[in-house]
């Protein structure tokens, strides 16, 4: 079985329907693991969380959340959460529900119960933006999982993947792999392979 990760879409559709092509990806063969932000900034973010929800309930992709998500979620009962959301992309996302603010509520109550803050197998730790050093798994908090941009050893004995900090291609660390290659500001959206490091990007 292939783990096919993916993770910042930000809400470029294309570039996430291209990517998956692009891996030949196949629900009955793969694991597809996404790691967050799938709203924001870009211009399909409703399409996205659509096909987000199509993939977790149809093929049992693994969806996590990023801290956008986390800001789109919250902003429904939260009203520092949802200026700090309006700071950070919530035009765009809320332009592409075309101000349907019903179905803005419905997806954020779905990605509320369904969104993983992490997920763990034998060699990896999927997360949107990476763990505090030298702190059990059970010990991390929500904050450092969507939020750090810590870049050292993490020490938990598993390669760590993740996005949420934009690099120009991915970058490998010590125990850790970024592979938020930006693509709401221009650049690639990437797909790694795993075991095999095979990148597909677009």
């Amino acid at each position: 079985m292939r783990y096919l990760v993916v993770s910042d879409i930000h809400g470029e559709m294309e570039k996430f329907e291209r990517v998956l092509d692009k891996a030949s990806y196949r629900p009955e063969k793969d694991q597809l693991i996404l790691l967050g932000d799938y709203v924001d900034r870009g211009p399909q973010s409703r399409e996205v969380v659509k096909k987000v929800k199509e993939l977790v309930e149809n093929d049992g992709a693994i969806a996590l959340k990023g801290n956008h998500d986390d800001l789109f979620i919250r902003a429904k009962d939260d009203k520092k959460a949802k200026a700090q959301w309006e700071m950070n992309g919530a035009t765009s996302t809320f332009d592409s529900y075309n101000q349907n603010a019903e179905e803005v509520r419905e997806d954020q109550e779905w990605m509320r119960n369904h969104l993983w803050l992490y997920y763990e197998t034998d060699n990896y730790i999927f997360v949107h933006a990476g763990l505090k050093p030298k702190t059990p798994l059970e010990k991390q908090d929500e904050f450092t999982m969507l939020w750090t941009r810590h870049t050292e050893q993490i020490g938990l004995g598993k390669t760590v993947i993740h996005g949420h900090t934009p690099v120009r291609e991915i970058a490998y660390y010590e125990d850790q792999i970024d592979i938020d290659t930006g693509a709401v500001y221009g650049g690639k959206l990437t797909l790694l392979e795993l075991p095999t490091h095979e990148v597909y990007t677009v």
